[in-house]
């Protein structure tokens, strides 16, 4: 799993950026002040350091300066984060070697892609959809045992129905943009009605799968759908929508929608349980011959 370590001395904009992270399928470790961030980056080795200028004791350039000069540390990549916009500020923070620069008020999806593309740069494994960043399945498989391990959990299956169609007219472009807004509007209903419990995976193209506490699913199955068929109007033409169906020569297909199913947990296991043909034998063991089996 990608690993950040997010240096901001504003606990709600730390606290924000922890739990929005790992939603969407990082790890993430948190620093408060400039000499702890230096000690974790050593301890640590995240993958991308998000780090803000104003700190209590240090400025980010400073530290930005310590962490290049130690070989254990030179080669992570830096987003500083500030309420700086001058252009001084800036090159003065490139020119230490940070990667990149956002101010503040920033937003947090434009924050999450740029994380993405540094890490994809560097070479990090692709455990994330490039279009989303959310966890793709091999992420989802390394996830599901702790996640599971929770028995209030309640798992949903989100498909875009009638995607592949919106594709055949509008393009592959257009359908990347409805599947960065569908992930955009499901973060978005979670972050309201389960902040701090939910995942959000992206398995294939026109699916996500939630994993969200009981007590908040009700709410979420009835709102996605409600939302979503508001937002994707947008991506039609104006007699699409009034008629309520796509053409395409002689072919008919509805608008897209938002299609709901509760997974049972028991499916969701199958995906990380290894078949007994598929597991090493025991040191000593051989294994049986067809004829053998046949003696």
């Amino acid at each position: 799993m990608n690993k950040i370590l997010v240096v901001e001395d504003e606990v709600i904009t730390s606290d924000l950026l922890r739990r929005y992270f790992e939603m969407v399928g990082y790890q993430v470790v948190s620093a408060l002040t400039g000499n702890n961030a230096i000690k974790i980056a050593g301890e640590e080795q995240p993958e991308v350091i998000i780090l803000d200028i104003m700190l209590p004791d240090m400025d980010g350039y400073e530290i930005c300066k310590q962490l290049r000069s130690n070989e254990h540390t030179r080669r992570i990549p830096i987003i500083f984060l500030t309420q700086k916009d001058e252009r001084r500020d800036r090159l003065d923070g490139l020119g230490l070697g940070a990667d990149d620069y956002i101010t503040k008020p920033f937003d947090v999806e434009e924050l999450r892609l740029r994380v993405h593309n540094i890490i994809t740069r560097m070479g990090g494994m692709p455990l994330v959809d490039p279009r989303t960043s959310l966890p793709n399945m091999a992420l989802i498989k390394e996830r599901l045992p702790g996640i599971l391990a929770n028995p209030d959990s309640v798992f949903l299956d989100v498909q875009i129905e009638n995607y592949a169609p919106f594709v055949q007219k509008y393009g592959p472009v257009s359908g990347n943009q409805v599947v960065r807004a569908a992930a955009k509007l499901i973060g978005d209903v979670l972050h309201q009605f389960d902040p701090s419990g939910s995942f959000i995976g992206h398995p294939k193209d026109d699916h996500f799968l939630i994993g969200l506490k009981s007590v908040a699913a009700a709410n979420v199955e009835q709102e996605l759908p409600v939302r979503f068929r508001r937002q994707v109007e947008q991506y039609y033409g104006a007699e699409e929508v009034a008629s309520g169906k796509l053409k395409i020569g002689e072919m008919e297909s509805p608008l897209m929608r938002f299609k709901l199913l509760r997974i049972p947990a028991a499916s969701l296991k199958n995906l990380i349980e290894i078949p007994e043909s598929l597991k090493p034998s025991p040191p000593g063991a051989t294994k049986q011959s067809a004829a053998d089996t046949t003696n």
